[in-house]
């Protein structure tokens, strides 16, 4: 039991996205919802975990680092301000640095992942991460949406308390994914034309995310492959004429 331990914590501490993918599953099973004040601030620790994980434990330049710690240091503050002292101010300040940290960070992952000359483990992991902070991004966006212009959405179940919008964020957060992966249930839908547009952006963001970097990643192992077939044909002829 140890030993298995000691093992899967090698092997987190082995790839660049390892924990990201962790805590990007957890924040989103364990959504805010509509649990209170004491759960939320629960959420906000594994968000803030999350925050830094992508930030810190993930291939980034030095120059990206420097971009996203702009953002992230506002993100963290401001998450944890909305707890204590609630204003619209701190709420639309608080969604626009998270917005602004996932994009950078997405764009670094994805960077990453298209340059790569070989396809590996990490490249896959890179390319999920990638997909769930997408859908983060997207559902934040809607989030801010349905606040500065309400009703921009039909939800399930609108929640009106200002100080924490829980159940709101929870219902962007699933209205995303689903969006993302195009099936569509029609539970939630956008009303307003902004709205609209900005789900319609995430839709064709799903459809030729798989479609590129599949394509990506199958032209790279194949050049990979041929190349390893060449020099494997050249090293058995060179051992041929060697022999002769």
């Amino acid at each position: 039991m140890v030993r298995w331990v000691s093992n899967s914590v090698r092997r987190l501490n082995t790839g660049y996205y390892n924990y990201l993918i962790l805590f990007l599953v957890i924040l989103f099973a364990f959504r805010p919802y509509d649990k209170g004040i004491a759960y939320l601030a629960i959420w906000k620790t594994v968000f803030t975990i999350t925050l830094f994980t992508a930030l810190f434990n993930c291939k980034h330049r030095y120059k990206v680092k420097i971009i996203a710690a702009v953002f992230a240091v506002p993100t963290f503050v401001f998450s944890w301000l909305e707890l204590a002292y609630t204003s619209e101010v701190t709420f639309i300040l608080n969604v626009v640095f998270t917005l602004g940290f996932l994009w950078v960070c997405t764009a670094s992952i994805l960077y990453d992942v298209i340059m790569n000359a070989k396809v590996t483990l990490e490249t896959l992991k890179g390319v999920v991460c990638a997909y769930f902070m997408f859908a983060f991004f997207f559902a934040y966006l809607y989030y801010l949406i349905e606040f500065l212009l309400p009703g921009s959405f039909n939800l399930l179940v609108r929640d009106v308390s200002f100080v924490t919008y829980s159940r709101n964020l929870s219902q962007m957060m699933y209205f995303s994914f689903i969006t993302l992966l195009t099936i569509g249930f029609g539970d939630i839908t956008p009303l307003r034309d902004i709205a609209q547009s900005c789900v319609i952006m995430e839709g064709i963001v799903g459809q030729f995310y798989v479609a590129i970097l599949v394509a990506r990643i199958v032209s790279v192992y194949s050049m990979y492959a041929i190349y390893a077939d060449r020099k494997f044909f050249a090293r058995m002829k060179k051992t041929h004429s060697g022999k002769k």
